[in-house]
């Protein structure tokens, strides 16, 4: 370490910086830091070092103001400002660990949705010069930069949106000594052109020391930020070893009594219950589409219509409306009792009842159940996905609300999908149902099968099929339920990717019982004193 600085090479700016005075943070009833008090000068670059599970990306988190709010096992008290002012969300800009980049979005996009999200005070520098500078090309899809090209994207995303502080999660982790000193220059020239205040988040010091003014020390033994001076930088991988060697011996199995499982299964269940019914109530509120930028909140919209009723969605019910077409209209027929008798004399009032039944049950039940299974499942993985990569973190960074880039844009994707998606289906099984009619007796013709088919749905002097009504109330209160369900599982905390497909196995199994239970009880009192074609007259069709 014989190029650690025996002093500071910034200078101090003489106001703004990160203050904490007298701050707890206790994780699962475990404390964390206690009453600690610490200054991070502006102007220079600080570094936050300590063993692996101490605490540092929790306090990152409180630091930027995106803690989650269903993240109850963690409590804090205490003050934390930022230039004079309280910590809250969009004065630090993350540059983080997994770099948490829009996946759907070019590098270019990427860095104009920052400058969108900072309105007036981006700018400083245009898209392209940032893309230029850092060696990002502007059109490429972001899954398809390298590694080294996704991280310094997030670092002119962070850039592009000119927060006065910037944070590093752990920018060397899992790099070789190699890389890792690139990175650290990276961080050096990305302070002295842009930055006010940086700060990093590492337990890997050796390649960041030598850019460093100040390292503070996150000492699990006294519970405190401990600010460790230059000359003592050495002593750093000792101290360091001392503290895993301490964790180590307290990391205790411990015994865990069927008591304890039913006691911790049951909370969950509570918390599940009253984050969903907060779920329910946000989501009647975000019905109405409150955007920071209209042109980011309708790229959403189409991001998740595309999603839900896009090209795949579409086929995949004109599929299932064609087979459901072919199989209730063959069958039905194929295996009539004594048809040779009975057909004569049912077939009218039978097409009758299968044009009703495909219109008012067959095909909504069994769209629902599949939008519920492919397009729910389909939500799931993309918000489970933002979750756990640390997306939605990071446009809360960029003072854009999650909730109203997400869940109105999934609301209305739903509300809008569902009855198009169920529409396609119909008409594939009642064209099939057409098709396979006429083949089996062509003697009739389509007309007379026409004439029948709709019978119990047309009523004269109207539009709309009877019981449109009925139909659409329950296909938008199962898209509505659906969008929640699959929101609600996707943003539930993800800490590894088997989270991810439970949540989204969760939300096949609960969103598919909930659209059965929709049709259920709507059963009870749609059809009360209907007679399919009974009531309605006769309606010559003339094709």
């Amino acid at each position: 370490m014989s190029d650690t600085p025996e002093q500071p090479r910034r200078r101090p700016k003489p106001d703004g910086g990160i203050r904490l005075k007298g701050l707890n943070i206790t994780a699962a009833s475990r404390p964390l830091l206690v009453d600690v008090d610490a200054e991070f000068l502006a102007g220079q670059i600080t570094l936050i070092v300590g063993p692996s599970g101490v605490g540092k990306s929790l306090l990152l988190k409180l630091i930027a103001g995106i803690l989650e709010s269903n993240e109850s096992a963690i409590k804090h008290s205490g003050e934390i400002a930022i230039n004079g002012r309280k910590a809250t969300a969009g004065q630090v800009g993350i540059v983080f660990q997994s770099f948490a980049l829009f996946d759907e979005l070019s590098a270019k996009s990427n860095i104009e949705y920052a400058k969108a999200s900072g309105g007036s005070r981006s700018g400083k520098v245009t898209s392209a010069e940032l893309l230029e500078k850092l060696e990002v090309p502007g059109n490429v899809p972001t899954s398809r930069l390298s590694g080294g090209q996704q991280q310094r994207l997030a670092i002119a995303r962070t850039v592009a949106f000119n927060p006065p502080v910037i944070v590093y999660d752990e920018p060397t982790s899992g790099l070789d000594p190699a890389t890792g000193k690139m990175v650290a220059e990276l961080i050096s020239e990305t302070h002295e052109k842009y930055g006010e205040t940086t700060l990093v988040v590492t337990h890997d010091y050796p390649s960041l020391l030598p850019i460093a003014d100040r390292v503070y020390l996150l000492d699990p033994v006294q519970k405190a930020l401990v600010c460790v001076e230059p000359k003592h930088w050495e002593q750093l991988p000792e101290r360091l070893e001392s503290f895993s060697r301490d964790l180590r011996s307290q990391d205790q199995p411990l015994s865990v009594g069927w008591r304890d499982v039913v006691q911790e299964r049951t909370k969950d269940f509570l918390e599940g219950t009253t984050e969903f019914a907060s779920t329910l109530l946000m989501g009647l509120y975000s019905l109405i589409p409150i955007w920071r930028t209209p042109r980011w909140g309708m790229h959403f919209v189409g991001h998740y219509a595309r999603l839900v009723c896009g090209p795949t969605a579409l086929i995949y019910l004109i599929m299932a409306g064609i087979i459901s077409g072919f199989v209730t209209t063959f069958f039905t027929f194929k295996f009539l009792p004594y048809a040779t008798y009975t057909e004569p004399l049912l077939i009218e009032d039978l097409l009758v009842g299968l044009g009703f039944a495909t219109y008012r049950i067959f095909v909504p039940v069994l769209s629902c159940v599949l939008i519920a299974a492919r397009c729910g499942a389909a939500i799931t993985s993309d918000v489970g996905g933002r979750q756990f990569g640390n997306q939605i973190d990071a446009m809360k960074s960029f003072q854009t609300t999650p909730r109203a880039y997400l869940l109105t844009p999934i609301l209305w994707s739903f509300l809008i999908g569902t009855p198009i998606l169920c529409l396609a289906a119909y008409v594939a099984a009642s064209t099939t149902s057409l098709i396979t009619f006429v083949q089996n007796y062509p003697e009739r013709g389509p007309d007379f099968w026409y004439q029948h088919f709709h019978r119990g749905l047309i009523v004269v002097g109207q539009n709309l099929y009877r019981g449109t009504g009925w139909l659409m109330a329950k296909l938008l209160l199962s898209g509505f339920g659906i969008a929640l369900i699959a929101y609600f599982n996707g943003r539930r905390p993800k800490f590894s990717t088997s989270d991810v497909s439970r949540s989204i196995t969760t939300t096949i199994l609960v969103a598919t019982l909930y659209v059965l239970l929709v049709h259920f009880f709507f059963s009870f009192y749609e059809y009360e004193g209907i007679v399919p074609g009974a009531t309605v007259p006769t309606v010559d069709v003339v094709q």
